[in-house]
């Protein structure tokens, strides 16, 4: 599942940036991510959820879940190449973005072994044909090697320093103190929240659309 839901991203990204969006063809675009998503290999019966009271809206940092988010994450699911290079990524990150981003040699390492794995995925080969097909990627693996580490990997500032990049936005997240700013990825939440990093206070639902949606409230 995190494949390909990277490799949305990844179409995503190379789209808006690389063409003006009148430019594009988002019909096209549209029915690849599409059909994309509906091949998607979903890990839901392999990780169970426990999430007990709803988040205190009056107090929030009250704990009203005494026990974590996750119950369950099967093994096969952290063993897995791409959960295993995610998890060796996450390990150089700091969720100020107001710190540089330090680029030592293990973290080069970390980063060649991810976009080898994530090159080399079938969601992902499909989705460099499909950018081809749009004139917004190469042919050429160097180059398109190349073009996913500066969406992913280069470092740029939100404000002064260069202690943000797309990798870290996503699988990391950022913060400023203890507020979140961005965070968009289960399987990191799962690591931090194991290591103690992120406590689970509980659930907030909202009515939208007809459909009872559950954000979840943690506290670093």
């Amino acid at each position: 599942m995190i494949l390909r839901t990277s490799a949305l991203l990844l179409i995503a990204a190379v789209v808006v940036y690389t063409k003006p969006v009148q430019n594009a063809d988002l019909s096209a675009v549209n029915t690849f991510l599409a059909s994309l998503a509906a091949s998607d290999s979903r890990t839901d019966s392999l990780v169970t959820l426990n999430y007990q009271n709803m988040a205190s809206k009056k107090s929030p940092d009250h704990d009203n879940a005494k026990d974590p988010l996750f119950s369950r994450v099967d093994s096969s699911v952290s063993s897995g190449a791409t959960y295993t290079a995610i998890a060796n990524l996450l390990k150089f990150y700091t969720y100020d973005s107001d710190v540089a981003q330090l680029i030592s040699d293990d973290f080069t390492t970390a980063i060649n072994n991810f976009l080898d794995i994530f090159i080399a995925s079938d969601a992902v080969q499909q989705s460099w044909t499909f950018l081809q097909s749009q004139g917004v990627s190469t042919a050429d693996a160097s180059a398109f090697r190349q073009q996913l580490y500066n969406l992913w990997f280069l470092p740029y500032a939100r404000n002064q320093v260069a202690g943000s990049s797309g990798f870290k936005s996503v699988f990391f997240g950022e913060a400023t103190g203890t507020t979140i700013n961005r965070f968009a990825n289960w399987y990191g939440f799962y690591l931090q929240e194991k290591s103690s990093v992120f406590n689970y206070h509980g659930w907030f639902t909202k009515v939208n659309g007809g459909n009872k949606v559950r954000e979840r409230f943690v506290c670093i």
